[in-house]
Parts: C-alpha cells; structure tokens; sequence
C-alpha cells in the first residue's frame, strides 16, 4: 500500500509555470525513491510513497490541483506464467491504488472546475519490451488513462500519461540494474538506446510541468512518449 510521507504542504504559483493563479496543492505518489522523488522535490509537492506512516484510504486526502503517479513496477515478477495472485499484485501497483486515489481526489477537482492528473506509464504500455506482467499492466495503464481522460475532458480535468523509455533515477530500476548486473546495464546502454547513454529522471520533468498546466489542456486523454528514440511503435 501507498504511504503517507507528507501532507498540507502549500505551494505558491510561480511565475509563467502554466498552474493556476494562486495557491495550490500538487500530490505526487511513489514518492519514497525513483521519478516520484525527484518530481516531489522539483514541484514542493505533497508526497505518498513507501515509508513513514501508512495511508488509510478511509482518510481524508487534501483538496489537491494536481496528481502526479509515479508509482509502480515490475515487483521481480519476470516469469510470463504468473499466478491470478501475482496479477493482481502488479495491477494493484501499477493502477489500482492510483485509481483509488483519483476515485477521491477528482470529487474535488469537479467540486473546484479543474483539475490535472498525469500517470507515468512505460514505453512497455505501446510494445512488448519488457515481462508479460510489466507490459500487460503497463498497457492497461494506457487503457485506463485514454479512457478516463475521455470522461473527464468535458469538466476541465485533464488526465494524461508519460510513456517514458530507459532512464536514471534515485534508487529507480535502472540505478538497481547498474548495481547488480552492470553488464547488463551496460548491454542496454549499447543496444537499446540511440543516444548511447540513459536519461535523468530530471529531462522528464519539462513534459510533465506541460501536462499538469494550462498549457497542456489540449492533451487530455494522451500518454505521450519521451524515450529519445528507443521505442520502436507508431502510437
């Protein structure tokens, strides 16, 4: 389960950053390590990730403007006969528990007359580059943000996703790779990517800080790549 890191933390809009005029609250989830973190310190936002206390989804979620969901993963289940369990765990991880906070937190945005939620997908939600789990999950992910973005473009809640390709960040996937199998790492350097060299989660940043401002509304229901070439799909 998510869990609380920090709460009521507000944010003044800064000038030309495309937010609403005056104050706001940004959420971030999956914030404890990876993407989550660096957005969380990059927009001051409130955070949920997996340390400090639990998050009690009977419990009140401040009245935010904006949802960043960077939560998620392949939780090491690579075997491509997963159980209905093993399923459901990556479902949960990478949907359900968002889901549930958007299912809470867009009452306010409609209440309020605007709203932004962006989910960070994969470049495995348009191709089959990584396990059976991952991209199942991944591209329901899609599914579930071309869809919702759908419903909720007609009350000024813009829902989008990211599709981002390999990248570096705190503790994230390809930090634990580098670690562990450096070989590897350096393979998907070499084969993977036509830059030759993994992103920063911070070169993410600018697309999203897009998708979460006025300036993105005509983006509702999109999940846009950002992979420096490394897809190989037409979306």
């Amino acid at each position: 389960a998510y869990r609380l890191a920090a709460l009521r933390r507000r944010v003044e809009k800064r000038e030309g950053d495309g937010l609403p005029r005056g104050r706001h609250l940004i959420l971030v989830t999956g914030a404890s390590r990876g993407l989550g973190i660096v957005v969380a310190n990059h927009f001051n936002a409130i955070t949920m990730g997996r340390s400090d206390c639990a998050l009690d989804y009977d419990s009140p979620i401040p009245d935010v403007e904006v949802a960043i969901h960077c939560g998620g993963g392949g939780l090491g289940l690579k075997s491509p006969f997963l159980s209905a369990d093993e399923f459901h765990r990556l479902f949960v991880a990478n949907l359900g528990q968002q889901a549930e906070i958007n299912r809470r937190v867009i009452p306010q945005m409609l209440r309020r007359g605007s709203g932004y939620i962006c989910h960070v997908c994969s470049i495995a939600s348009g191709e089959a580059v990584g396990s059976v789990g991952y991209n199942t999950v991944k591209a329901a992910l899609a599914a579930y943000v071309r869809s919702l973005g759908r419903e909720m473009a007609p009350h000024n809640i813009v829902v989008t996703g990211i599709a981002p390709g390999g990248f570096q960040s705190p503790g994230g996937a390809m930090e634990r790779l580098e670690a562990n199998n450096p070989e590897a790492h350096r393979d998907f350097e070499r084969d993977r990517l036509p830059r030759g060299y993994f992103a920063k989660a911070e070169e993410l940043l600018p697309l999203i800080k897009l998708l979460t401002s006025t300036d993105g509304s005509m983006m509702a229901g999109c999940v846009v790549p950002i992979d420096a070439g490394e897809g190989r799909y037409y979306g």
